[in-house]
C-alpha cells in the first residue's frame, strides 16, 4: 500500500506542477519558433454597451471600373435563387484537421451537385495558422457561393473564417469577434504583437474588400484603442463605418499639426494595453476631407468588439439574425434543397475518443487492466482491456491529425522503463515512475494541437485545453489508486469478479493461495522459502512453495514447471524467486 500511495502523491504533485506552469507559460523570444508565436484566441467575452442601435444604410456595392475610393468595399459573390445547399458545420477548436475534414466534406457536398456552401460554425477560436489556412481555402479553393452560418459563437478564428464567406447569418442568441492574439498571463511585447496581427489583419482587409464588409470592425476586434464611428456623407447621405482617424480627418477636418496632435493626445491619453498606433487612416481621401458628418460612435475601443447577433445585423456585419434551423437557411436564402455534410462516422468516433473525460475513462481501464493482469498473470481478459484502451488512446488522435511521431515514442519509451521496472530491478522506484509520467505525458499532449518546429508543442491558446486535459487526467490516476488498493484488498472476494483469478490447483495440504501482505489472498512469505515452479515462469507465473500457491516473478529468467525455486526477495504483492 505504501507503493500505491506513493505512486498517487507523485502524480499529484506532478499534476500540480503541470497546470501551474501552464498558468504562466514563458514568453517568446522576437522571432521565435512557430509553436511560441502568439497565436488567435478569444478573451473573456466583453459586451459593448456603446454599439449604435441606429440601423446602416447598405454595404456601398462598388462597380467594377467606376474608379472606386480606395479601401472601399468590393461586394461579395451574388447568390442564385434556387440553390442546392450543403451545410458543413465546423465546431470545437480550430485545428489542422479542420480544414482536413472541410476539404473532404466540400468534395463531398461538390460530387452531389451542391451550388451553395454553408459553413455552420460554433467555435471559440484555435490556431491562426489553421483559421488563415482555412480562409485562404474558402476564397481560393470554392468556386461556389459562400455563406457563414454563426450558429451558436464565432470567436476568433471562427469570425477570420466567417469573414472570408460572400455572406453572414446568424442564429439567436449568437456571439463573434473578440479576435487578438494572447498568451494567457502575460502581455506581448509591441514587435511580438505586431508581428502577430500583421497576417490577421491583413487578411481582414482582404476579406472586408472582397465581401463588401467594413474593415473597422475587424479591426476592433483584434486590437484594444480602435474606435469606430458610424460617419455619413453631407451631400450624398451615403454611411460608413470608420476609424477615429478617419473620423478626424473626414469629420472633425483635422490635418497637419492639428491632426498629428490630435493623434498624439489620443495616445497620451490611451488606457493600458490599447495599441492606437496601429491605427492609421485607412478610407479617407484628400476629397473627403470635412465632407462627412458624425453619425453615431459605435465602439469605444477600451474592450475588444464583440456582437450579439443584433448588433451584428445593425452594423451590417450579418444580414439575418434569426437563423434557428436548415429550413430557415433555406428559407432566407430562397433555396431549393438543403443537405447536411457531416463527418464520416471514424472522424465522429476519434473526435469523441479524444475528448478529456472520455480518454480518462481510457486512461482508467489501462490503468487498472494492467495492474489485475500482474497481479494475476494469466488472466487475459484485463490484459486485453488495457491493451485495447492503449490502441484507442494512441490511434483516435491520429486517426484526426493530432498525434505527433514523438508522442508515441513517448508513450513507448515509458512503457519500456515500466517493463524494466517490473521485470528487472525490485520494487517501484525512479524508473516505474518517470514510466508512468512519459506514458501520461505523451498520452495527454497527443490531443492538443501543435505548432511547428523540431519537436512541435501546444501553442499558447491551447494552454486551457491543456489544463483541462490534464486534469481530467490526474482525476483517473486518483481513480487508479483507489481501485489498486480495493483490487489488493478485495478483489478475489467480490462475487462474480472472483472468476477471473486462476483457482488453486489442489494440493495435500489444503492451503489457500498466498502472494505476500499486499496482495489478492492476503498472506505472508519469507525469503529463503523453497519450492517448485507449477506453471512456466516467463518470467511470471505461478509456484507451490511450503504448500502454498502463490503468483511469483523470476529476474528474467525462464524457468519450467516443477523445476526447484526459491523466495529471494518479497516486496509486498511481488514474490521474486530464482532456480534453486
Amino acid at each position: 500500500m505504501k507503493q500505491i500511495l506513493r505512486i498517487g502523491m507523485g502524480f499529484l504533485c506532478l499534476g500540480i506542477f503541470v497546470l501551474g506552469g501552464q498558468t504562466s507559460p514563458p514568453a517568446p523570444a522576437p522571432g521565435s519558433s512557430p509553436q511560441k508565436t502568439p497565436t488567435l484566441t478569444a478573451e473573456p467575452l466583453k459586451q459593448n454597451s456603446n454599439l449604435s442601435q441606429t440601423l446602416l444604410d447598405e454595404r456601398p456595392q462598388a462597380v467594377p471600373g467606376t474608379g472606386t475610393i480606395p479601401g472601399e468595399a468590393i461586394p461579395g459573390e451574388a447568390i442564385p435563387g434556387g440553390a442546392n445547399i450543403a451545410i458543413i458545420r465546423i465546431e470545437g477548436m480550430i485545428y489542422g484537421f479542420t480544414l482536413q475534414s472541410l476539404e473532404r466534406r466540400v468534395q463531398r457536398a461538390m460530387k452531389n451537385n451542391a451550388t451553395l456552401i454553408v459553413i455552420e460554425l460554433d467555435t471559440p477560436g484555435g490556431v491562426v495558422t489553421s483559421a488563415l489556412d482555412i480562409a485562404k481555402y474558402i476564397k481560393g479553393q470554392i468556386n461556389v457561393p459562400t455563406v457563414a452560418w454563426i450558429n451558436d459563437q464565432a470567436y476568433s478564428a471562427g469570425i477570420l473564417i466567417a469573414s472570408a464567406c460572400d455572406r453572414i447569418v446568424m442564429s439567436p442568441a449568437s456571439t463573434t469577434g473578440d479576435c487578438a492574439p494572447i498568451i494567457p498571463g502575460q502581455d506581448l511585447a509591441p514587435t511580438e504583437r505586431a508581428k502577430a496581427l500583421s497576417p490577421i489583419l491583413e487578411e481582414f482587409r482582404d476579406n472586408a474588400r472582397n465581401n463588401g464588409y467594413a474593415y473597422a470592425p475587424f479591426h476592433a476586434m483584434c486590437v484594444l484603442g480602435v474606435e469606430v464611428y458610424l460617419i455619413e456623407h453631407k451631400t450624398t447621405g451615403k454611411q460608413m463605418l470608420v476609424n477615429q482617424i478617419d473620423k478626424q480627418f473626414m469629420v472633425d477636418g483635422h490635418t497637419g499639426k492639428s491632426f498629428l496632435g490630435n493623434l498624439f493626445a489620443a495616445k497620451t491619453s490611451a488606457a493600458p494595453g490599447q495599441d492606437v498606433g496601429s491605427v492609421s487612416r485607412d478610407l479617407a481621401t484628400d476629397e473627403d476631407l470635412a465632407k462627412w458628418k458624425l453619425v453615431r460612435k459605435i465602439h469605444d475601443g477600451k474592450t475588444l468588439l464583440t456582437l450579439n447577433q443584433t448588433r451584428a445585423v445593425e452594423i451590417k456585419l450579418a444580414e439575418s439574425q434569426s437563423i434557428r434551423t436548415a429550413n430557415d437557411l433555406k428559407k432566407h436564402l430562397g433555396a431549393a434543397s438543403v443537405m447536411t455534410i457531416s463527418q464520416t462516422w471514424s472522424e465522429d468516433l476519434a473526435g469523441w475518443l479524444t475528448s478529456p473525460a472520455v480518454r480518462a475513462v481510457l486512461v482508467l481501464a489501462l490503468l487498472l487492466g494492467g495492474y489485475i493482469e500482474m497481479q494475476s498473470p494469466g488472466l487475459g481478459v484485463p490484459g486485453a482491456m488495457a491493451v485495447t484502451a492503449l490502441i484507442l488512446l494512441l490511434g483516435s488522435p491520429f486517426l484526426i491529425g493530432l498525434a505527433e511521431v514523438w508522442h508515441v515514442l513517448l508513450v513507448f519509451v515509458g512503457v519500456s522503463l515500466l517493463l524494466v521496472e517490473v521485470f528487472a530491478t525490485p520494487g517501484f522506484g525512479i524508473l516505474g515512475v518517470c514510466g508512468l509520467v512519459s506514458v501520461l505525458l505523451g498520452l495527454t499532449l497527443s490531443v492538443i494541437p501543435t505548432g511547428g518546429g523540431t519537436m512541435p508543442l501546444p501553442p499558447p491558446e491551447m494552454y486551457g485545453y491543456l489544463q483541462t486535459t490534464t486534469l481530467w487526467m490526474m482525476f483517473s490516476i486518483i481513480l487508479a489508486c483507489v481501485g489498486f488498493f480495493f483490487i489488493t484488498r478485495y478483489f478475489g472476494n467480490i462475487p462474480g469478479l472472483n472468476r477471473m483469478i486462476l483457482q488453486p490447483v489442489p494440493n495435500p495440504v489444503g492451503l489457500e493461495a498466498v502472494a505476500g501482505n499486499d496482495v489478492i489472498g492476503q498472506g505472508t512469505m519469507q525469503v529463503g522459502a523453497t519450492g517448485r515452479a507449477i506453471s512456466q515462469l516467463r518470467p511470471v507465473g505461478q509456484a507451490m512453495i511450503d504448500g502454498q500457491q502463490i503468483n511469483v516473478i523470476t529476474q528474467g529468467d525462464w524457468i519450467d514447471i516443477n523445476q526447484a525455486v526459491r523466495v529471494i526477495e518479497v516486496h509486498g504483492n511481488r514474490i521474486v524467486v530464482e532456480p534453486a
